[in-house]
């Protein structure tokens, strides 16, 4: 499955940037994300409950940041296992200043296999979009919220 596209943030991209790799902000833009650690400066392991449809389950989640170019660019790699079926894929992440604020831009491929995957592609791709853009508008509230000093 291939997600992409782009996000804007009002916010500074040094701002963003220090966000994107602060594990309690992760945790939040991941949704269903339980729990989120940092194991070292560029691997997290966590927890997180994902539903399709019928199906339903707990996962392990790994993380782990790549090719880091602060504060433009990274790549991440993500791996998930659970009772119900696995996850593994990539992420690059590009950041651009943009009108006072950071355009973001994202692409990601992610192989989803067991019994998660038996629900269809379709469905899948429409859930991984609407949790994607769930996790983007937290994320963008989350660095509001740290930019304004609240």
């Amino acid at each position: 499955m291939r997600l992409e596209g782009e996000f804007t943030f009002h916010a500074p991209r040094e701002a963003v940037w220090e966000a994107l790799l602060d594990p309690a902000v992760i945790a939040q833009a991941i949704p269903g994300a339980e729990r989120l650690d940092r194991v070292d400066e560029d691997r997290y392991e966590g927890t997180m409950k994902v539903g399709v449809g019928p199906v339903s389950g707990r996962y392990e989640l790994r993380v782990r940041i790549e090719e880091k170019e602060p504060p433009e660019r990274y790549s991440m790699r993500i791996d998930g296992k659970g009772a119900l079926g696995h996850a593994s894929g990539t992420a690059e992440v590009e950041l651009a200043d943009e009108d006072g604020g950071t355009r973001m831009t994202y692409v990601s491929d992610l192989a989803i296999g067991g019994r998660i995957a038996g629900v269809g592609q379709r469905m899948l791709d429409t859930v991984a979009r609407s949790m994607t853009q769930r996790g983007l508008e937290s994320l963008e509230r989350e660095i509001e919220r740290r930019t304004s000093g609240s």
